[in-house]
């Protein structure tokens, strides 16, 4: 792929696994859908995306009928992207794509969600280059400004109050607050939460969450009876087989397993 494009895409109830040799974004729009990566795991809905690096393994599933995307495809070889690195002053991929990420939108960018699917027409197979272009410019150009100014953040003296962000998520293990929901839990705007996360804990807020989930899930498997689907609800899985998936990224075994070797 030599240019980058935006799209729309139509998840619905799919499901399925995807890699491919470029990045992307995905732009919850409309419905929900779970993503899926290794080592975590997030529900996409209108105002949140995920930043798939090249060749990043991902599952996805889509949860209603109207579940739909906007999805970013990006080329590295496109002189268009490399022209909007040299003027941000970054390297897409050893920033924005270092890793896979979960991130909620700024409010600056969601009201543009609507314009941006106007603009496009869904089940095409080409959209317009010179209307692929300006959204790719749009999107990118609103990242690009999040991610400066998090990392121009003055970090002053102020750290995370780590025991009360245990506390907030340990009490909705069952229903995973997003980033938004922590940080005004935290009394801290949810860019400069952000940013403490990765300063103070070395990972986002929604990889730490997943950290705190997927311990809580191993002590229930390890020293209950629970039945696994039950045990699934309680660290926020809508279903068993997604919460083994996860189990055995983190834990390099099935709960299944773990807790059969547990018990010998």
């Amino acid at each position: 792929m030599n240019n980058s494009q935006t799209r729309r895409n139509l998840i619905a109830r799919q499901s399925g696994e995807h890699c491919h040799d470029y990045a992307q974004v995905l732009i919850g729009w409309r419905g929900q859908m779970d993503c899926e990566f290794r080592q975590q795991a997030h529900r996409l809905s209108n105002g949140t995306a995920a930043l798939v690096p090249a060749s990043a393994e991902h599952l996805f599933e889509g949860l209603s009928d109207d579940s739909e995307l906007l999805v970013i495809d990006l080329s590295a070889a496109d002189p268009y992207i490399q022209a909007l690195e040299r003027a941000c002053h970054l390297s897409f991929s050893e920033t924005l794509f270092q890793r896979p990420e979960f991130i909620s939108l700024s409010p600056e960018i969601i009201p543009l969600l609507d314009y941006a699917a106007g603009q496009l027409q869904r089940g095409k197979e080409q959209t317009n280059p010179v209307v692929s272009c300006q959204l790719v410019s749009l999107f990118m150009t609103q990242l690009c400004r999040s991610y400066s100014a998090q990392q121009a953040m003055p970090v002053a003296n102020q750290r995370l109050r780590v025991a009360a962000l245990d506390n907030i998520i340990d009490r909705r293990l069952a229903y995973p607050p997003d980033n938004a929901e922590l940080a005004n839990a935290m009394n801290l705007s949810e860019s400069h939460f952000y940013y403490l996360c990765q300063r103070q804990l070395g990972m986002t807020p929604q990889r730490y969450m997943m950290c705190r989930r997927m311990q809580r899930a191993q002590f229930l498997v390890l020293n209950s009876q629970m039945p696994l689907v039950a045990l699934a609800a309680e660290v926020g899985f809508a279903d068993g087989s997604s919460f083994s998936r996860a189990y055995k990224n983190f834990f390099q075994q099935t709960p299944g397993k773990a807790r059969r070797l547990h018990q010998q």
